[in-house]
């Protein structure tokens, strides 16, 4: 990918949180992998699949969710 836009395979992690409720998750990089291997190569693919389980259960649509990226390269 380049480096205007990186890619799912450039973050360490991903971390995602509910703007919401505050609700917060980590994505390792084996997690990551899998979402590549799986033709999610970057963010904008991956956001509109992501729901905040907390929210879900107390009823709301919990599609408020920030995406964190923390990169491998400087």
């Amino acid at each position: 990918m380049s480096r205007d836009k990186p890619g799912l395979a450039d973050f360490a992690a991903l971390y995602i949180r509910c703007d919401d409720c505050g609700n917060e998750k980590r994505m390792t990089p084996q997690m990551l992998a899998r979402l590549v291997d799986s033709g999610i190569h970057c963010a904008d693919e991956l956001r509109p699949k992501l729901t905040c389980s907390v929210c879900r259960a107390g009823g709301g649509r919990g599609k408020n969710v920030a995406l964190i990226p923390a990169f491998r390269w400087g």
